[in-house]
């Protein structure tokens, strides 16, 4: 947890860095924080829609959605976007 504790500061500090210097201290902070609050809210919300499908349904879902991911992934660390 000390890891982790450690890199979200430093991960919040670099984003703070990226603040504009004209605009509201405020209202970047409440857009961040709301972005930050909606993004596990939304997965959680997608993953509970998807496990109240039919088992098969589910893991065809889950796999996509896995395959989709790691694709991504891929494609951010190689540099195509």
């Amino acid at each position: 947890m000390a890891i982790v504790a450690t890199f979200a500061i430093f991960h919040g500090f670099s984003h703070g860095a990226e603040m504009p210097e004209d605009s509201s201290g405020f209202m970047f902070a409440s857009g961040f924080i709301g972005a930050t609050t909606l993004l596990p809210c939304s997965g959680i919300a997608l993953g509970l829609g998807i496990a109240r499908l039919s088992s098969a349904v589910s893991q065809l879902w889950l796999k996509i959605g896995g395959g989709a991911t790691a694709l991504v992934l891929l494609s951010l660390v190689s540099g195509v976007i």
